[in-house]
């Protein structure tokens, strides 16, 4: 074989070598840095859930001690009214806070559920701050806070793509027990 065609197939190999490494080696890298973005926001997604569900919690229960001080049967400590007003008032500021970066961060379907689980909470603070409401409706609220606390963490669990199964449904009854005994 000629001298020539042999350097200019040697060349050419070298060439096709070079340019499989480079497509390959970007490919690799470009799924690599999808991996890692997805991942990063993964890890927002599921910190904006946790930080704003803390918050709704907390609001939830200074309204059950509230509740409490106010003869509710809220199973909870009851709390100084003038403090708890005021803790509920820091806790509910937070949790608008918190809400903010759901919003931005969110599945529409986490969304949806967080605002349902806190549209249940906002009208427990209503009972908090002296709005009257029978014993089966007090009962009714609290078992729908804890339905729409658990619809919010499917979504936010299937959001990231949690493969760790559905959480198990409750197998009490989600009132206190000191509620329980007053409901016989």
């Amino acid at each position: 074989m000629n001298p020539a065609v042999q350097q200019l197939l040697t060349l050419a190999a070298v060439l096709l070598g070079a340019a499989a490494s480079f497509t390959a080696t970007t490919l690799v890298e470009r799924s690599k840095w999808r991996r890692q973005y997805s991942t990063r926001w993964d890890d927002k997604r599921l910190s904006a859930y946790a930080e704003y569900a803390t918050a709704l919690k907390s609001c939830a229960q200074l309204s059950y001690r509230i509740a409490a001080t106010r003869g509710c049967p809220a199973g909870a400590l009851p709390v100084d009214l003038e403090e708890g007003l005021a803790a509920l008032a820091d806790a509910e500021n937070e949790r608008a806070t918190k809400w903010e970066t759901v919003l931005l961060l969110g599945s529409p379907a986490a969304v949806d559920a967080g605002r349902r689980w806190h549209e249940t909470v906002w009208k427990l603070s209503w009972v908090a701050r002296g709005k009257t409401m029978s014993h089966d409706d007090f009962i009714g609220l609290y078992h729908a806070i804890g339905a729409k606390r658990d619809e919010i963490s499917v979504h936010a669990r299937a959001d990231p793509d949690v493969r760790s199964g559905r959480l198990p449904l409750p197998d009490r009854d989600w009132l206190p027990p000191a509620d329980r005994e007053l409901r016989g």
